[in-house]
């Protein structure tokens, strides 16, 4: 074995004695069984970069030879010591260590059944069958040469139990894609998961979070997409330090095992120049782009949510006063949101009148003032509302297993509800027509669609139409749904699988008002970067000051957190500037007026994506891919490639480092016709509490 590859195979022989009765041999493959499932029937462990990475492992033990070996697929060799790498002239690119758990066969060719377009086939007898398939895919002209993928499937062989885990070193190279994560570190191998199945949460306990895509990428030009309908159980530097790991498995939730079969781990490995060029030519071939962009008002002006202000706490004389404020002190808006809590209960679509006497006088008031009205909405019926009884009885909520009475599971707004059955045609018409009756009743423009998570549901549950992968029941379905209820589309939701053609603002989860990671201000940016490289350019980074459940925002922090708004795609009051005192009410001002100033480029890359999937918000490795400084800054970013933005992220700083990446940038918080030339830091820059640093490419 070559010193470069430093990788190790195993082999362990089991072999039964003679004239065993079929009793005994029955036997001994449930044992197997059971031993599979507390052990990994086959680990990959990728090391990306060159010379590869992580810890050299025992001593190698040779693999005995057999005809099963060389195996030559284009760029990627697999050897007989079981050694699997992509190779670029020199460049090591990728080198995956098959068996590390170790068989108890002797791997070998496939038989002749197999599919011809198979490229390389490996099977271990009664264990596991590894299959190669290579495919060079044409792309657009404008992203240049062909991508080369190589796709690797892993079919377990033995039982439905088998479990079979992948394991991606990424402690050579920097990562990106994933999910959304509550503290969201930047680049992506920087955050930590036990192993979880893989699914779209609530990323405010904690959990993987609520825009999730089985997409990854990294610094080495390597690029990993897991199918769709793999039972997917992920974990991230937990137990094992710079370890990714990827599992297929079936438990009793949440993937249900309909037709019984063992379980299947596949995924394309893609190969390109650089962390750019793999990106731009994977979403190009494998992601929807948005067909549309979402209205444009909300590009230029500032929704107004009562949540972060009167949380449960508004009725209709608070709505008209907020909306009076908002108007007195010279603000600008798109539209007004009443969130929580305007019905009678949970469920019943309409407004609790003890709370609002006369809501289509007030609606009328608001719009005459020039405010669209948006609605919080949720797919939740709690018991005790009337239309929880309608759902129930004609079977439109998520049901007990193999029953027509709907589960019972508890959310953060009452212990006993139901959930909208979004798998369910009828029931989404239903649904749909309830919206309906709102907008045509009260004249309300829209709604911010809350929850979807698949972690709401209960864990064994019935659908009308039940999918492997549950994100494709939930997720996905409840985004489909609230794209049919505006097809204006100034509405927002905060879930997305596979959901990235619909023209939706897509809102993060609540943020603390505090400085740090902890899903507060810190992880804004990096959470922004994630959802555009994801293909989700039309980001709400929720309410500016966060959301005040452990106190309101200290007023450096919400001028800060402001300041980083002007140019995210979305921009979300709810703690009013006047709560403050009349500085901030100015500043605040003309931070608002300059992001209407600005809205036209955000637009502009709004519009692009549709054509390029290309972000609106990129990290500075877009100017130059090769730049490895630029790989792991967290704290600045770029509009398109005409603006970067570098605003104050720390406590009590009035001056920041800032790195300037390739290009001419045009120094414009000065106003001078200063130009700064990258690659290069600029140390300690003057920011003072009023100002943002923010520079034109001139290039």
């Amino acid at each position: 074995m070559s010193s470069e590859t430093n990788l190790v195979y195993e082999t362990r022989t089991v072999t039964a004695a003679p004239g065993r009765s079929k009793q005994t041999r029955s036997l001994l493959v449930v044992m197997s069984c059971l031993i599979l499932l507390a052990g990994v029937v086959g680990v990959v462990v990728w090391r990306v970069g060159a010379g590869g990475g992580g810890s050299p492992g025992p001593e190698p033990t040779a693999a005995p030879h057999t005809s099963a070996f060389p195996v030559r697929v284009r760029n990627l060799m697999l050897s007989s010591e079981l050694e699997l790498k992509i190779v670029n002239g020199s460049d090591v690119k990728l080198l995956i260590d098959l068996g590390k758990g170790g068989f108890s066969a002797v791997p070998r060719r496939c038989n002749s059944s197999s599919a011809s377009d198979v490229n390389a086939c490996l099977e271990w007898e009664n264990e596991a069958r590894l299959r190669i398939i290579y495919n060079s895919h044409n792309i657009d002209q404008r992203l240049g040469s062909a991508l080369d993928c190589y796709e690797i499937s892993w079919e377990a062989l033995r039982c439905v139990d088998q479990v079979l885990t992948d394991c991606v070193n990424v402690s050579v190279d920097q990562w990106y894609g994933g999910y959304a994560d509550k503290h969201q570190y930047w680049p992506f191998q920087k955050n930590t998961r036990s192993l979880r199945a893989y699914q779209v949460n609530d990323s405010y306990v904690g959990e993987i979070g609520g825009v999730v895509e089985r997409y990854f990428f990294s610094t080495a030009g390597v690029g990993m997409l897991i199918d769709h309908d793999v039972p997917l159980y992920f974990s991230l530097n937990d137990p094992d330090q710079g370890q990714m790991c990827f599992t297929a498995k079936y438990e009793t939730y949440p993937y249900v095992n309909v037709k019984n079969v063992p379980p299947v781990l596949k995924y394309k490995l893609c190969q390109a120049a650089n962390v750019k060029d793999v990106h731009l030519k994977m979403t190009e071939l494998f992601i929807d782009k948005p067909t549309g962009t979402p209205d444009e008002m909300l590009f230029k002006r500032p929704i107004w949510s009562t949540w972060a202000q009167y949380k449960k706490d508004i009725n209709q004389s608070t709505v008209l006063e907020f909306a009076n404020d908002i108007i007195a002190n010279n603000f600008s808006y798109a539209q007004i949101e009443i969130d929580d809590d305007w019905t009678p209960a949970y469920g019943d679509m309409d407004f609790n009148t003890a709370k609002f006497p006369d809501a289509r006088q007030m609606i009328k008031d608001l719009n005459d003032l020039g405010f669209r009205v948006t609605l919080w909405v949720h797919p939740f019926f709690n018991a005790d509302s009337m239309a929880f009884q309608v759902a129930a009885l004609n079977r439109m909520l998520v049901r007990q297993l193999d029953s027509p009475a709907p589960m019972i599971t508890p959310w953060w707004d009452g212990p006993l509800a139901g959930i909208l059955d979004v798998s369910n045609r009828s029931a989404v018409d239903w649904f749909l027509l309830k919206l309906n009756y709102m907008k045509a009743t009260y004249n309300i423009s829209s709604f911010k669609f809350d929850a979807g998570e698949t972690s709401w549901a209960p864990h064994i549950y019935s659908q009308a139409n039940v999918t492997l992968n549950p994100a494709e029941a939930y997720p996905m379905k409840w985004v489909q749904l609230a794209a049919e209820a505006d097809p204006t589309f100034h509405q927002e939701v905060r879930v997305g699988y596979k959901t990235q053609k619909y023209p939706i603002f897509v809102r993060m989860m609540d943020k603390g008002s505090n400085w740090g990671h902890d899903n507060a201000f810190k992880s804004i940016i990096p959470c922004v970067l994630t959802y555009g490289l994801l293909g989700y350019p039309f980001v709400l980074p929720d309410m500016i000051g966060g959301n005040a459940y452990n106190g309101q925002p200290d007023p450096e922090l919400y001028v800060r957190w402001l300041q980083l708004n002007v140019f995210l795609p979305g921009m979300q009051y709810s703690i009013t500037p006047w709560h403050f005192n009349d500085t901030i009410v100015d500043i605040a001002r003309t931070f608002t007026e300059m992001r209407e100033n600005f809205s036209s480029v955000l637009i502009k890359f709004a519009r692009e994506s549709t054509r390029t999937g290309e972000p609106i918000i990129r990290p500075l490795w877009w100017m130059d891919p090769n730049d490895q400084v630029t790989w792991t800054i967290e704290d600045e970013f770029l509009v398109g490639d005409e603006i970067l933005v570098a605003p104050v992220m720390e406590k009590g700083a009035r001056s920041r480092d800032i790195y300037f990446p390739r290009g001419n940038w045009k120094n414009e918080l000065r106003n001078t016709s200063d130009v700064i030339s990258g690659p290069k830091w600029v140390q300690d820059y003057k920011v003072d509490i009023d100002e943002l640093a923010y520079f034109m490419n001139i290039s």
